[in-house]
This record gives structure tokens, C-alpha cells and sequence, in this order.
């Protein structure tokens, strides 16, 4: 059976991040979207589509969510 990774990706510096502590974010935050009302919680959304990310050199940048990747 397949599992899936969330990737996200450093604007600044161009950093593909797999991290555990996001995916978890992640899915939090699609079981959120998926099981609120559009109403009371329009924004469910937004929990997952952004990450701050410290970049090598020491810069801080803003990773965007890009999707899942599936791992065999």
C-alpha cells in the first residue's frame, strides 16, 4: 500500500522540504477543511498552504505546499 509525503517548496531559495512535523500539519489541516462548514471556518485551508523555512544560509523564506508525493 502507498504512502504519500507533503512537500512543500522554499520561495527563497528554491528547497524541496519533506518534514515529518508538516505533514502532520498538513493533514491536520485537510481533515479540518474537509469537516468544516464552509461558514464558521472558511479559512481551513490556509492551515497547510504555507511554512516559514530557515534556508542554509541563514535567510528565512516562505514554503508553499505543492502537493503529495506517493512513495511505494
Amino acid at each position: 500500500m502507498p504512502t504519500y509525503q507533503a512537500i512543500y517548496k522554499c520561495r527563497l531559495c528554491g528547497e524541496e522540504i519533506i518534514n515529518s512535523e508538516l505533514e502532520e500539519k498538513t493533514v491536520l489541516g485537510l481533515t479540518v477543511a474537509v469537516n468544516s462548514p464552509k461558514d464558521n471556518f472558511h479559512n481551513a485551508s490556509d492551515l497547510f498552504r504555507y511554512e516559514m523555512h530557515n534556508c542554509k544560509n541563514g535567510s528565512y523564506g516562505f514554503a508553499d505546499f505543492l502537493g503529495f508525493r506517493k512513495k511505494e
